[in-house]
């Protein structure tokens, strides 16, 4: 059974602290639907609380049922090793930055901490997020968080992060 799509709504109090909450709500609906619920339940919500709802936004589960992924984690997997990987925009000064957790780090270049781009694997990591996926109808292209299209790769490295 998939899990319910969520609305997670991010609230900032007068310190600067942040929390968030998350409402779970049916599967099914159109994209226009869950928007106008999650503004309707934000205003709903600024009305019982004192803080600032500062975004909210929706997810929704994807069946991997049929994938072959891996069912149980290799024994060096290490959520603090991460692949960090920076692209560009196609508008100059903007990047979409991120990081794989447990990243493997046989795919690092021997004398450096940079990750080696000629690996099968990250050169096609990094094609899906240049060129995107061709899906039914169309291709979706990954892009940065104001909606602006990644043209090429900037940075990668592999990095070490405090785990949570």
């Amino acid at each position: 059974m998939a899990l319910a799509a969520a609305i997670r709504i991010d609230f900032v109090d007068n310190k600067s602290k942040t929390s968030f909450t998350k409402i779970r709500i049916p599967n099914g609906f159109s994209i226009s639907q869950y928007i106008e619920f999650g503004q309707a339940m934000c205003q709903v919500i600024a009305n019982i609380s004192t803080c600032r709802i500062t975004g909210a936004s929706a997810t929704f589960s994807i069946g991997l049922g049929g994938l072959s992924l891996k069912t149980v984690a290799d024994i060096l997997a290490d959520t603090a090793q991460k692949g960090y990987f920076s692209f560009a925009s196609g508008i100059t000064g903007f990047f979409k930055r991120l990081r794989i957790p447990t990243f493997d780090e046989t795919k690092t270049n021997e004398t450096s901490d940079t990750i080696d781009e000629t690996d099968v694997a990250v050169a096609a990591f990094v094609a899906a997020m240049e060129n995107g996926i061709v899906v039914t109808g169309g291709t979706i292209q990954p892009s940065t968080e104001r909606d602006q299209t990644i043209v090429s790769l900037s940075d990668t490295r592999e990095v070490f992060r405090r785990k949570r």
